[in-house]
């Protein structure tokens, strides 16, 4: 009997012993949620319309995972399985904000939460205040490709590849843009320099100027006549001018003809200026200088003798406010000067002298304005005209000042590649230098200036994205 009472103890014990057990709570494990993907925090993820941006995730006692106040327009996808987080932005025709900041919330198993925040851009092409950089590539071996700043200085790494999947043809040299299209020219098109094909999208593309999506391109063959294009200026379908070896010529978008403009075959390797609904270039042959016109609706040059007094040549031509053409101009006797001319009433120039020989790279560009302020560059030197249009005639004293020297700014910066750009209508100043040639070229910097705040810090710096830039372009104040 007293065994049996001992056993029926032990057994209490054992299930007195039991039942703690089972009655232990579960220690929970902090919830664990963070990125695996390396996003900056300096800047925005960009997207372009309609893209969809992969994000993946670690996810550790969670529970669930939602997005908050989704802006309409923009679609968040979770995939718990995946562990990815699909983003899609909206088409550039909905009406939404640019940015986003995207708040994850993680609930986990003790019911903490983690909160995570991913700040997305949506970046379209035809804000004024944005520049486009178009690469040349290489004329051998790579297509040309095209960068973009935003206004908030985000640099976009070839976008039109990106939007459309397809690379710009080799060497593309010019661009433009009219009625809510931009036009895109290549030296090469679907060929390189040697004569073999290149896979990309032909000689001229044209596309959406908010979307850059493909609207049409013309292979080298459908543009045959043209012998490594240089130049485009648009004024309507109909007259689309392109320079190229053998002069200027006229080509309808619409069937793709090429009417060749007689009398331009001297038209030399430089930027247009449109003004008035007219087109301009210049020649200097024989010691003789003077201004090509080409009015759509008659295919062929008029000859304007400028009175130059003693003018050496034509440095470059733009366009200038009140219907004028600004024209920069070399004489005898080292003389050099930036000239306003009213190409219709052909009156009597104005004239400011300034300092030194401009720097003209490969694609003619001389100078870049703003307004009555005139940019140059000499090496890698930036120099600025306030033009003066009051000043005395006879003085030949230069008005123009140095502004920076980029090689003292940075000593890669050794060499300065196709000129400046100055943005219409923000008035920043835009350059690009490279360390040398060869194999060189590949350390490089893009300079973006606000001279009114600063001379000798840019506004921004991006390095080694560009691939021999052809020059900076922008949106029209009205596309």
């Amino acid at each position: 009997m007293k065994n049996l009472c001992n056993w029926l103890l032990i057994l209490i014990l054992i299930g007195t012993t039991a039942c703690k057990d089972d009655n232990t709570p579960v220690e929970l494990q902090a919830p664990v949620f963070e990125l695996t993907d390396s996003i900056g925090q300096d800047q925005p993820v960009i997207v372009v319309p309609g893209e969809t941006c992969q994000i993946k995730y670690l996810a550790e006692h969670i529970n669930s995972i939602t997005a908050d106040n989704v802006p309409e327009g923009w679609q968040v996808n979770i995939n718990e399985e995946t562990t990815c987080i699909g983003i899609t932005a909206p088409s550039a025709s909905e009406n939404v904000s640019k940015t986003f900041s995207l708040q994850l919330t993680a609930q986990g198993e003790n019911r903490q939460t983690v909160t995570l925040s991913i700040n997305f851009y949506l970046v379209t092409f035809d804000d004024p205040k944005g520049t486009f950089v178009l690469n040349e590539g290489n004329m051998t071996s790579e297509n040309g490709s095209l960068l973009y700043i935003t206004a908030e200085g985000y640099i976009v790494d070839n976008v039109y590849k990106r939007v459309n999947g397809t690379e710009l043809g080799n060497v593309p040299q010019d661009m433009c843009q009219y009625n809510g299209k931009t036009y895109i020219i290549s030296q090469n098109g679907n060929g390189n320099a040697m004569g073999a094909e290149s896979d990309n999208d032909g000689m001229l593309v044209i596309t959406d100027t908010r979307t850059l999506k493909k609207l049409k391109s013309y292979p080298k063959e459908t543009l045959s006549p043209l012998d490594w294009p240089t130049h485009i200026a648009v004024i309507d379908e109909e007259h689309i001018y392109i320079r190229d070896n053998a002069g200027i010529w006229r080509m309808n978008e619409n069937d793709a003809s090429l009417t060749f403009i007689k009398g331009s075959e001297e038209a030399p390797k430089a930027p247009f200026a449109i003004v008035n609904g007219k087109v301009y270039t210049y020649y200097n042959q024989n010691f003789m200088t003077g201004l090509y016109e080409i009015t759509p609706g008659n295919d062929q040059i008029t000859n304007i003798s400028v009175p130059f007094y003693s003018l050496y040549g034509i440095t470059g031509i733009a366009s200038a406010p009140d219907n004028c053409l600004w024209i920069m101009s070399t004489k005898f006797g080292g003389e050099i000067s930036m000239n306003r001319y009213n190409p219709a009433t052909q009156e009597d120039l104005e004239r400011n002298y300034i300092s030194e020989v401009p720097s003209v790279g490969s694609s003619g560009c001389a100078f870049a304005t703003h307004g009555n302020t005139i940019y140059y560059a000499s090496g890698t030197t930036i120099y600025r005209l306030d033009f003066r249009p009051d000043i005395d005639q006879g003085n030949k004293t230069p008005q123009d000042e140095i502004l920076t020297d980029l090689s003292l700014l940075d000593e890669k910066a050794q060499i300065m590649y196709n000129g400046l750009g100055v943005n219409p209508t923000t008035g920043y100043v835009y350059a690009n230098t490279l360390k040398g040639v060869g194999p060189f070229y590949t350390t490089n910097q893009l300079w973006v200036f606000d001279f009114a705040g600063s001379t000798g810090t840019p506004l921004f710096k991006f390095e080694n994205y560009t691939r021999f830039p052809a020059g900076f372009f922008f949106i029209p104040c009205a596309v």
